[in-house]
């Protein structure tokens, strides 16, 4: 699940910057003065951005929720096999009892 979601926020991302490279050529190629594109320059690359901050403060937030979960499940794991070393280890312990004490006739 998480390289599904990994995935659509690379392809998010490199759809944003895509776009963000379509509207630069055409600006640059729109029939204004050097001036006027420059100044729509500077605003488009100011929202530009302010947008990339946004998706990476977010992406950093998804990042973070996906290191809890993973590290829950980490955890759980971990029990699950402590508990297992533990139950087989009763299970030896109780046969080599049974073992060793003589059957009785």
């Amino acid at each position: 699940m998480s390289d599904e979601s990994g995935n659509a926020a690379g392809y998010l991302g490199w759809f944003f910057f895509g776009a963000a490279l379509g509207a630069a050529a055409a600006l640059l190629m729109a029939p204004k003065t050097g001036q006027e594109t420059r100044e729509l320059l500077t605003q488009q690359s100011g929202e530009i951005a302010k947008k990339a901050q946004e998706f990476a403060v977010d992406a950093q937030g998804h990042a973070g929720e996906w290191l809890d979960k993973s590290r829950e499940l980490f955890e759980e794991q971990t029990q699950r096999l402590l508990n297992a070393f533990e139950a087989g280890k009763d299970a030896m312990r109780e046969e080599i009892r049974k073992g060793s004490t003589p059957p009785r006739a």
